[in-house]
């Protein structure tokens, strides 16, 4: 049996008009695969995070729409909704923790997204710290991961 964690978020009015007019133009039919990412504080994060971004923004920008973690997760809105309506979702995680696709599924009863860990895919552990990884290690790794998601979860 499943154990859960019961989170309270507070809810506000406002939305973040870039991210509501982002959502709309990404709201596509067919629907984009959807591509989050790890948002937490360590290296392998910034791996994770990178990656997506590459894979949305640059390899794949006409099959993917990278969703705002933050967004989709705290209100019911665009980003939410870009999750939703996606045949696919790819969450890429830093590591076995698997933040991004445990925190959708507690607000998307249905979501079954493919979980990439990208810590298994390049060669060597990262350690926590953002300053103990230069921009060019972190910029390697994401273009494998990348890459990586590419070849092996997206079709042709």
């Amino acid at each position: 049996m499943t154990e859960y964690e019961l989170v309270k978020i507070s809810k506000i009015t406002g939305v973040c008009g870039l991210c509501k007019e982002y959502a709309e133009k990404n709201s596509t039919s067919p629907a984009k695969v959807a591509v989050m990412s790890c948002e937490g504080a360590c290296a392998r994060r910034e791996v994770a995070r990178r990656a997506a971004n590459i894979l949305a923004h640059i390899i794949a920008p006409e099959q993917t729409v990278r969703i705002c973690l933050g967004g989709a997760f705290t209100k019911d809105t665009g980003q939410r909704n870009l999750v939703r309506r996606a045949e696919k979702v790819i969450a890429i995680e830093g590591c076995f923790v698997a933040c991004a696709s445990r925190m959708m599924e507690g607000v998307l009863d249905d979501l079954n997204p493919t979980v990439v860990l990208a810590d298994t895919i390049y060669p060597e552990s990262l350690p926590f710290g953002m300053n103990e990884v230069s921009d060019e290690l972190f910029t390697t790794y994401a273009k494998q991961v990348a890459e990586d998601v590419q070849k092996n979860h997206l079709s042709a």
